[in-house]
């Protein structure tokens, strides 16, 4: 019986609490997370070759040109993987931000719900 990799789950958030809990919370489940704190660090990861299965990012980060261009810009350095948002922002702030709900898990969110959001992004039942 072969055993399969985990997948490597990029986790982009600036609060250490949270992102702490996230990648728990998904190492726990068979994942293997990797935290960056902001978008430089995601484009370090970029830089060392490294591609992760499927991204989760805070929507207010730094080194953002904003939140209206995040999902843009870290698309741009991981073409084709899947990417939630994490915020906290209300929908009504966000569609005045110029971001579209697609793929957004609200915080705080339950941890079922996190679980949910990245099995769908790797085709996990």
């Amino acid at each position: 019986m072969t055993i399969e990799p985990a997948e490597v789950i990029l986790i982009i958030e600036d609060d250490v609490h949270i992102g702490g809990l996230v990648g728990q919370v998904l190492r726990e489940a068979g994942f293997r997370p990797e935290i960056v704190k902001d978008v430089e660090g995601a484009r370090a990861f970029a830089a060392a070759q490294r591609r992760p299965a499927a991204m989760l990012s805070d929507l207010m980060i730094a080194g953002s040109k904003g939140p209206e261009h995040l999902r843009a810009e870290i698309e741009a350095l991981f073409p084709g993987v899947p990417l939630t948002l994490m915020t906290g922002v209300p929908p009504k702030r966000r569609a005045l931000m110029g971001v579209d709900d697609d793929q957004i898990l609200e915080k705080p969110f339950e941890l079922e719900a996190l679980l949910a959001a990245v099995r769908a992004m790797v085709g996990r039942p």
